[in-house]
């Protein structure tokens, strides 16, 4: 999965559970990171993990085969 991928996947979590970036930044997260991380930037992981956890979505490591 690419970034691109992984940045639409996380937008369309967050809007099916009618969140909003507003409530992502009222949650303590840099409004500049939630746009960041929404459009396939660059990010720290701390950061994406962060949003995640806001928006309510289990991040899951798997050894490639």
């Amino acid at each position: 999965m690419t970034i691109e991928e992984l940045s639409k996947q996380v937008r369309k979590i967050r809007e099916e559970k009618g969140l909003t970036q507003y409530n992502i930044w009222k949650q303590g997260m840099n409004f500049g990171t939630v746009i960041a991380i929404e459009s396939g930037k660059n990010v720290n992981l701390n950061n994406f993990l962060k949003y995640c956890e806001i928006v309510g979505i289990d991040v899951t490591l798997e050894e490639k085969e």
